[in-house]
């Protein structure tokens, strides 16, 4: 497997009286993939409610850490209820390559 490190961001569109439900939903997987997955180096999630939308920032150190991620039990179980939660399918963008240095802010 891959050992580069994988970015990506989910962007998800709720059903209008489903947003908080879906909201409760990744506030949960938000506290698995704390407790759950150390291979998870940035993961968090915030919502545009005048859009129903909610976005997810995801970064993982490989392309293992990603596997085990959709493989967990709680990440599965939204999977299975998206269709209830969601207007459309969810719009992922995934990449590897940052931009340079200057381009990025990180603080620990």
């Amino acid at each position: 497997m891959s050992s580069e490190v994988i970015n990506q961001v989910a962007i998800l569109t709720a059903k209008p009286e489903k947003l908080d439900e879906l909201v409760a939903e990744l506030a949960n997987i938000t506290r698995k993939v704390q407790e759950d997955e150390p291979g998870t180096i940035v993961y968090y999630a915030f919502s545009i409610a005048d859009k129903n939308e909610v976005i997810v920032v995801e970064r993982y150190e490989n392309q293992d850490a990603l596997e085990r991620h959709r493989a967990a039990p709680y990440f599965q179980e939204l999977i299975r209820k998206a269709p209830t939660l969601l207007v459309k399918p969810l719009e992922l963008k995934s990449g590897r390559h940052l931009l340079p240095d200057p381009a990025q802010v990180i603080r620990l």
